[in-house]
């Protein structure tokens, strides 16, 4: 099991051994009601069919009200677990007194209102009392990253004995329950999805593919569903909308062979919105520096490329660099992932997502994001150096 923790990337999701029961199971084990068992069934059958999604598929709102109800009941038991159990307890002792020291991190559900040192203090002293004494009240259940990372220090620091402890299986139990719940979220919010992905940025769009858009907008729903609640005034929709679009943004500019702020997207927009020229002017001049194309991307290029001549020129020796590079620093593999991923070479004017690069070798996206991934670092590093070699010998001839 360590092992399998050990290669997840996401602090925030919740890492189980594959269960033995089918995913209606599991949702029957929740005892929930009986419209959304039904909503779940037939979501499972259109899915398995391939049939259209059925518009009755959704999330109303008493639906969203019963969901997170039991999502906060089971990271109160989660807490609860953990604080009558010597060896979780400590687990959660140093991830809240050494990862959140000086960090502005919320720990429990309902935040009173003194400073977030006093409520550290308050979460040291509720796992710090006698097992005996153990009573967690519903406003201190923990937050959903302060639970994530403290199971992930449970699975880590966990030996033999312990996993096979009756303690260590029912809070397995219990995470597992969460992350049936989430799988609810995800299903039931297809269409959301879907609609969300349609309408991305073309700043995005020409990093990912609507594919891998929606495959990534799914990660987004699960975080929101772990977090949800009533109390925070808004419908689940309109929380994971967030979330989705945050999930998206964050994956696009992270691919990117130069890395883009998200702050920086964020401005172009709010400047777009408010009809200020100069502002988006100026906001989008520095995209355009920041911006090297690895394929032919003529919308992209139309929009963000500079007037100046010297800017061009610079740009055009980069991407032939690039081009060089490609073949001669990185591995086969490697070169054939990048010049697929952004339509190079033999895939001129034909880009495939992760999805169907990982077809084609056989293996989960996951592999091909991270050789993708250390790939453009290998490129970036090589540009770089390039670009300041470019700099020194303009600098010398003037």
């Amino acid at each position: 099991m360590r092992e399998h923790v050990a290669k997840q990337n996401i602090v925030d999701i919740l890492v189980v051994e594959q269960s033995g029961t089918s995913f209606l199971e599991q949702v029957q084990e929740l005892g929930l009601s009986a419209d959304l068992e039904k909503k779940c069934m037939d979501a499972e059958l259109f899915l398995k069919t391939e049939d259209t999604y059925g518009k009755h598929l959704y999330l109303t709102g008493e639906n969203e009200k019963e969901l997170a109800t039991e999502v906060l009941l089971m990271r109160h038991r989660f807490t609860e677990l953990v604080a009558s159990n010597v060896v979780f307890r400590q687990a959660a002792l140093t991830i809240i007194q050494n990862i959140y020291l000086c960090k502005e991190r919320k720990i429990f559900f309902s935040t009173s209102r003194g400073s977030t040192e006093q409520e550290r203090q308050e979460a040291l002293r509720l796992f710090s009392q006698p097992l005996h004494q153990v009573s967690i009240p519903l406003e201190k259940t923990l937050q959903h990253l302060i639970l994530a990372r403290i199971w992930a220090r449970i699975l880590y620091k966990a030996d033999h004995e312990c996993l096979q402890s009756a303690a260590f299986k029912e809070l397995e139990r219990v995470v597992m329950a969460l992350n049936t719940l989430r799988n609810i979220y995800m299903l039931l919010t297809i269409r959301l999805v879907s609609k969300i992905t349609s309408r991305i940025n073309s700043t995005y769009s020409q990093s990912i593919t609507s594919e891998d858009a929606s495959q990534i907008g799914t990660f987004g729903v699960a975080r929101a569903a772990y977090r949800y609640h009533p109390s925070f005034g808004v419908r689940f929709s309109t929380y994971a909308s967030r979330w989705i679009l945050k999930e998206i943004q964050r994956q696009a500019l992270h691919s990117r062979l130069i890395r883009i702020s998200t702050s920086l997207v964020e401005k172009i927009s709010r400047a777009n919105r408010s009809g200020d020229g100069q502002q988006e002017k100026e906001a989008l001049h520095t995209l355009a520096r920041a911006t090297v194309a690895l394929g032919d991307h003529p919308d992209f290029l139309d929009q963000y490329t500079s007037d100046d001549p010297a800017h061009s020129t610079e740009q055009k020796q980069m991407s032939e660099k690039m081009y060089a590079a490609i073949d001669m620093v990185l591995t086969p593999k490697s070169a054939d992932i990048i010049k697929r991923r952004y339509g190079i070479g033999p895939y001129h004017g034909q880009p495939q997502s992760i999805i169907q690069i990982s077809d084609v070798y056989g293996v989960t996206r996951g592999s091909i994001y991270q050789l993708e991934k250390k790939a453009l670092a290998t490129l970036a590093v090589q540009l770089s150096d390039g670009k300041m070699k470019t700099k020194k010998n303009r600098s010398a001839v003037a």
